[in-house]
């Protein structure tokens, strides 16, 4: 599965188990961890055959959670930079961003549902540029289910069925 959905859940977990003590009473948590990435040509149909670009940098993400009349609403912005390098040496600079908001209901407390927007771009001296994107209704108890209903798609970002990553590998 994508590797937003892992950092997706472990932020929202994070932010629900620890709650405002340590936001200092606005229910919001920030975490800042190190990311890295390998995409080829084979799973980014937007790459010239045989590139391969590693990439790493620093993801800060802050979450805000509120609950009011037994619905818990849950917003995420996650901000991402850093470099590349090509197989053939050439250097990038990446930047991801992805947001979302989701919020239970009474009749279903742990089944969160709302919209996510997501973006990765990268470009350099190198022939390798990418501009991808999506909005997507998500659903997902942040544990055993993750589900994607694409709305607007750019770039061919990921497989919506499976969560995996094609052009966006953040």
């Amino acid at each position: 599965m994508r590797r937003c959905t892992f950092i997706c859940a472990f932020v929202v977990a994070f932010a629900l188990v620890t709650g405002s003590a340590v936001a200092g009473g606005n229910g919001a948590t920030s975490v800042t961890f190190p990311v890295s990435f390998v995409m080829t040509s084979l799973t980014c149909p937007n790459l010239a055959p045989g590139t391969v670009l590693t990439g790493s940098g620093t993801e800060k993400s802050t979450t805000v959670s509120h609950t009011k009349n037994g619905v818990t609403r849950i917003h995420n912005t996650s901000h991402a930079n850093g470099t590349a390098t090509d197989q053939a040496g050439n250097t990038y600079v990446f930047n991801y961003s992805n947001d979302f908001t989701v919020e239970n209901s009474a009749a279903s407390p742990g089944v969160f549902s709302g919209m996510m927007n997501d973006h990765f771009s990268l470009a350099g001296n190198g022939p390798a540029h990418l501009n991808n994107g999506f909005q997507a209704l998500i659903t997902t108890d942040f544990s055993t289910f993750f589900t994607f209903d694409p709305r607007k798609s750019q770039g061919d970002p990921l497989d919506f069925a499976t969560g995996d990553a094609h052009c966006d590998p953040l």
